[in-house]
C-alpha cells in the first residue's frame, strides 16, 4: 500500500512540474516574441520616416538608396532562415519573392556584400519558376 501511495505522488509530482514548467516555458516565449516584433516593427517604422522625410524635401535619389539598404536586409534575413517547406506554406511568399525577382531584374543593384549577395540569391531562387 506505501508503495503505491508513493508512486502515486511520485506521478502526480511529476504532472505538476510539467504543467508549471510548460507554463513558464510558454510565458518567456511570448515575452521574447513580442520583443523582437517590438524591435522589428520600431525599426521598419524609423526607416519609413526616413524615406518620407526625403521624398517630401525632394531628395528621391536618397529615398531610393534607403528603400533599397533595406531590400538588402530583408534579403539578407530572408536568405538566412528561408526553408522551401515554409513557403510552401505560404504561397503568398512565393509571389512576394517573384516581385522582387522582377524589381531587381528591372533595377539591378550592387548588393554592399558578399553575404548579402549571397543570401539574396538563396531568396531568390524561391520564386515562381524557380522551385
Amino acid at each position: 500500500m506505501r508503495t503505491r501511495s508513493s508512486i502515486i505522488l511520485a506521478i502526480a509530482a511529476l504532472l505538476v512540474g510539467l504543467i508549471i514548467g510548460g507554463w513558464s516555458v510558454a510565458i518567456h516565449d511570448k515575452r521574447s516574441t513580442e520583443r523582437a516584433l517590438i524591435s522589428v516593427v520600431v525599426s521598419e517604422a524609423s526607416m519609413t520616416v526616413a524615406v518620407l522625410n526625403r521624398l517630401r524635401a525632394g531628395n528621391t535619389t536618397n529615398a531610393v538608396e534607403c528603400l533599397e539598404l533595406t531590400l538588402d536586409g530583408d534579403l539578407l534575413d530572408l536568405g538566412a532562415l528561408l526553408d522551401p517547406r515554409e513557403l510552401q506554406r505560404a504561397p503568398m511568399n512565393i509571389v512576394a519573392l517573384q516581385m522582387v525577382r522582377d524589381y531587381r531584374a528591372r533595377f539591378p543593384h550592387k548588393f554592399g556584400s558578399p553575404e548579402v549577395e549571397k543570401a539574396a540569391e538563396k531568396a531568390m531562387r524561391f520564386t515562381v519558376g524557380n522551385q
